[in-house]
């Protein structure tokens, strides 16, 4: 109940810090221009998240509004300009309508590109120690001693390096980035963190912003 209630705190302070933008990261929230009301979170609610890729470079952005994307306009996937920084957030961006935390409604994750286009090339890994919760028809789901539930999103789901109970630890590899469940998508990994987390008076499981604490273990990562 402590880390709900810690968590429920952070997002009610949408506030940004002016020092966490830098050079590889746009801010929390930045959403592109006419695809949502993004959610201004700086604070890192996960500080000893893994990156959920193995190595880098690697780049948040939306797979959607970008080349390639099916919001794009045309354009192909490998264009440059989807791998390249700044890092952009797209938690909350127009997707769907039914997210508590989205005024807009959204998109509940973080579309991360890995080094390439390429896929079943680029390994996806624990973020946390944990247990295989669910493998389904195009993601799989970790789940935490604490009960945080990470799911990754369109890795290859017929070569996964688990299966289902499998006990991992932070950092062990889970499967390769690929477009699984929609072939016409870009090569992409969809990230998303959900927590039970007090908001107001009442207590729920939702989609909880990404962002922050992706951009604080990619600097563990690469730095």
């Amino acid at each position: 109940m402590m880390r709900a209630i810690a968590l429920g705190m952070a997002l009610t302070t949408l506030c940004v810090s002016a020092t966490i933008a830098e050079e590889r990261f746009r801010a929390p929230g930045d959403l592109i221009e006419g695809t949502g009301i993004g959610l201004k979170v700086a604070a890192v609610l996960y500080p000893t998240l893994r990156f959920p890729l193995e190595s880098g470079p690697a780049y948040a952005n939306s797979h959607a509004y970008a080349p390639g994307g099916f919001k794009g306009n045309g354009g192909d996937q490998c264009d440059t300009i989807n791998y390249d920084y700044p890092w952009r957030d797209n938690f909350c961006e127009l997707r769907r309508s039914d997210l508590p935390l989205c005024a807009s409604g959204g998109h509940q994750g973080q579309d991360i590109r890995p080094a390439t286009c390429k896929a079943d090339t680029h390994w996806a890994v624990a973020v946390e120690d944990g247990v295989i919760a669910h493998v389904g028809r195009f993601a799989l789901t970790l789940q935490t001693p604490s009960g945080t539930l990470y799911r990754y999103v369109h890795m290859n789901m017929d070569d996964l390096a688990v299966a289902p109970l499998d006990k991992v630890t932070k950092g062990d590899r889970l499967g390769k980035v690929s477009n699984a469940w929609v072939s016409e998508i870009p090569i992409h990994l969809h990230f998303d963190i959900k927590e039970t987390v007090q908001i107001g008076d009442k207590t729920r499981a939702v989609f909880v912003p990404p962002y922050s604490s992706l951009m604080a273990s990619y600097r563990k990562l690469t730095n």
